[in-house]
């Protein structure tokens, strides 16, 4: 008998004998709940989710909601419910009959695998209730473990030994086998496609010795099957199946092979493409969104990516409600498949509500503010997306999603954006290593995001053998509660050249604010005092003139424009700008500067990425005064032409020493490849050259590097390695350099 049975049946022997006569109402009390059974669940937690209360009226049909809902909190194996007369009422007593806890999990069998590994990939844990259902996930998590680590014969059950006290000791009994390595995988009964083509596909893959492990999961090869399938489908053979799917082991050799059998049938192309329902939009700009035309080979990848395409543009004007469906006719005898795309506008959409989640210690105004859309506004997935983009760009969160959920009304919906918070706060005091300025000692205390407000603060300091710099600064993005950053501020630095050692005090002033949407203006002041000392005895007239100290009392201005999707690890999208630096306004020093650059970022193929940067720069001195050597151009480093050290391509006097230019050109392209866990290698090459002061600026005469690299995108920012190549080798240079730095190099 179940357990609703056993409800009613004690509820018809309690009433039987005190049923009112016809014509009576009769209303019977609870006068006690109680629990029995319970050893470790406390009673108050098990009636806090009963409705069957004290006092309340007695209701029979209550009585197994009740039961159900004990059942939910997962701590029993059975709970069953008595009723009996008492005090001219009722008492209620639910009896349950608790699950065992956990208290031991043993791996037995396990020598090749490490027991500690194993238990992070179960969620089984010590103390939790035991639950067979929790029990057969870690079962298939183990298997799917050793497979992956190329035990595919490998053997897992579970058992469980119980204790004095009632708990269990969980034992998973593993009979490990032999590593076994995809020797070969067969397809047989493919024609239209090659077996290579379809094993390109595939996740699951040949050994290929130290690259590819080739191990067997069975779970991976259920999935290659749909890709297999997916795959003819975007080659017109619609009819295509995987007949069969199956391994063969040699145990000697522990050597697997797989043999697929496809039927592939005819191929299919393209019939006739229609288009009906579009009003709003024209009709032509609609079909410019259709990937598939007569006479193609039909693709139902493209026929989806085509259905995207409809809706997005239609999104893009507020009607995110539009809906695209697709009706296919096929012409066996032709093999054509007719199509007619049928659009379906809807009304404009307007945002109902914006939901934020997950912002603990962030403040919710400081992520309202950066959003492009409010609520009432037009909605378009474009907004959406950007509103995405700039959250993920301040650098508070480890993920932003966003999503959209249907509104009370057809034209309504509702934003659901939720932030997962990351650190944003730094203290760290150690050492380090720069291919720049050698052994490095270093202080960083810095707060991205201080009090939940979107206040940065920071305090740096460097120490190394060739340089020393102390910085600290504070920046407001939202002064007034209005789009304006605002900050300043105070450094002194020393840096010693070859040619000659600069030390720098001083501060500065910055103000910006955002033009349009991915535009901002930006203007600062600084004020410093620049000593140049210990020029070489050599060196020409033109930089012992330098020698000194000066005071520099200068203005900047600038224009950017920044539409990359992540500013940290960017994938697509550019950046532009141009700057304006003049000196003058009191001070020593007279010049300006001037300084253009672009970079382009773009996705190719298999998630990887092509970056690009061009940039060009001119100064000069005015009113009797030369352009300042702290301000010169200089190339090489791990942010320029790669295969030099740092500050060593540009103008030389007679003596070899560097001058810097007055101009510069520089670029730079990159093929980034992500590998996973923040990681991207990098394939490069650089081109540029200083000009000036006694060098002809010709633009052809570069300096070129090619090398390779890798980035890590870190807890503590991003790390870069760099080996450059000298494509143009001088005498006295290197023929290669490495470089080991911090930060992005474009």
């Amino acid at each position: 008998m179940n357990h609703v049975g056993r409800v009613l049946l004690s509820i018809f022997f309690v009433l039987a004998a005190g049923l009112p006569a016809p014509g009576q109402e009769r209303q019977i009390r609870i006068n006690e709940v109680a629990v029995e059974g319970n050893r470790r669940v406390q009673e108050a937690v098990i009636l806090g989710r009963v409705q069957s209360k004290v006092g309340a009226q007695f209701l029979p049909g209550r009585l197994a909601d009740d039961i159900r809902s004990i059942f939910a909190l997962g701590f029993f194996d059975d709970v069953r419910m008595r009723v009996e007369e008492f005090e001219g009422g009722v008492k209620v007593t639910f009896v349950v009959a608790e699950r065992p806890f956990i208290r031991d999990i043993e791996f037995a069998g396990a020598r090749q695998l490490d027991a500690k590994d194993l238990q992070e990939k179960i969620d089984l844990k010590l103390g939790t209730v035991y639950n067979p259902v929790d029990v057969q996930k870690a079962l298939d998590k183990l298997k799917d473990h050793y497979e992956e680590e190329g035990y595919f014969e490998a053997q897992v059950t579970a058992e469980t030994e119980k204790l004095p006290d009632g708990d269990v000791k969980m034992v998973f009994r593993i009979l490990e086998g032999r590593k076994i390595k995809i020797d070969r995988i067969v397809i047989e009964g493919a024609k239209g496609l090659t077996p290579k083509q379809i094993t390109s596909v595939m996740a699951t893959r040949e050994r290929q010795f130290f690259i590819l492990r080739g191990t067997v999961q069975r779970r991976k090869l259920e999935q290659d099957v749909e890709r297999i399938i997916a795959f003819y489908n975007d080659h017109g053979y619609i009819q295509a199946r995987v007949e069969s799917h199956d391994t063969s082991v040699d145990r000697v050799k522990a050597l697997v092979t797989i043999r697929i059998v496809v039927v592939e049938g005819p191929q299919f192309s393209v019939g006739s493409v229609d288009l009906t329902g579009p009003n709003v939009l024209p009709m032509e700009e609609v079909r410019r969104q259709i990937l598939v035309n007569p006479g193609d080979v039909f693709s139902r990848r493209k026929v989806r990516d085509s259905i995207d395409n409809i809706i997005a543009i239609y999104s893009a004007i507020g009607r995110a409600s539009a809906d695209t469906n697709v009706i296919t006719s096929q012409d066996p005898a032709e093999r054509k498949i007719h199509l007619t795309f049928e659009v379906k506008e809807g009304p404009e959409v307007f945002i109902e509500r914006i939901n934020i989640s997950g912002n603990v210690r962030s403040a919710e105004k400081i992520l309202r503010r950066e959003l492009p859309m409010a609520e009432g506004d037009l909605f378009t997935s474009q907004k959406l997306e950007r509103a995405r983009q700039k959250l993920v760009n301040l650098g508070y969160f480890e993920s932003v999603n966003a999503t959209t959920a249907p509104g009370a009304q057809p034209d309504r919906i509702v934003i659901n954006i939720e932030v997962t918070e990351k650190p944003t706060g730094l203290f760290s005091l150690g050492a380090g290593f720069s291919s720049v300025d050698s052994f490095i000692g270093t202080l960083d205390l810095s707060q991205r995001n201080f009090l939940g407000r979107g206040l940065e603060v920071f305090l740096r300091v460097r120490a190394g053998g060739r340089s020393q710099q102390g910085v600290i600064g504070i920046t407001e993005p939202w002064l007034f509660d209005r789009p304006l950053s605002a900050g300043f501020d105070i450094f002194g630095t020393r840096r010693i050249f070859t040619e000659y050692t600069v030390d720098s005090l001083g501060g500065g002033l910055r103000l910006s604010h955002p033009i349009l949407e991915f535009s901002r203006w930006h203007l600062a002041y600084r004020l410093t005092r620049d000593e140049i000392s210990e020029i070489a005895s050599n060196a020409s007239r033109l930089l012992q003139e330098q020698e000194g100290t000066t005071v520099t009392s200068m203005i900047g201005g600038a224009l950017t424009r920044d539409s990359r999707d992540n500013v940290f690890a960017p994938t697509r999208g550019s950046r532009s700008s141009l700057s304006l630096d003049v000196a003058g306004l009191g001070g020593d020093n007279r010049f300006v500067k001037t300084i253009g650059e672009v970079t382009y970022f773009y996705p190719v193929f298999w998630g990887t990425i092509l970056a690009a940067r061009a940039e060009a720069g001119y100064g000069f001195g005015y009113g009797g005064r030369d352009f300042p050597l702290f301000e010169r151009f200089y190339l090489g480093g791990p942010n320029s032409v790669r295969s030099l050290k740092s500050r060593t391509i540009g103008p030389r006097d007679d003596s070899g020493t560097l001058l810097g230019g007055d101009s510069e050109l520089l670029f730079n392209l990159e093929h980034l490849v992500p590998v996973g866990f923040g990681i991207r290698f990098a394939a490069f090459f650089d081109a540029g050259n200083a000009y000036g002061f006694g060098s002809k600026f010709d633009p052809l005469e570069l300096r070129k590097a090619a090398g390779v690299g890798a980035r890590w995108q870190s807890p503590f920012g991003p790390i870069r390695f760099d080996w450059g190549y000298n494509l143009d080798q001088k005498p006295g240079e290197s023929p290669s350099q490495f470089h080991f730095s911090v930060g992005t190099p474009f």
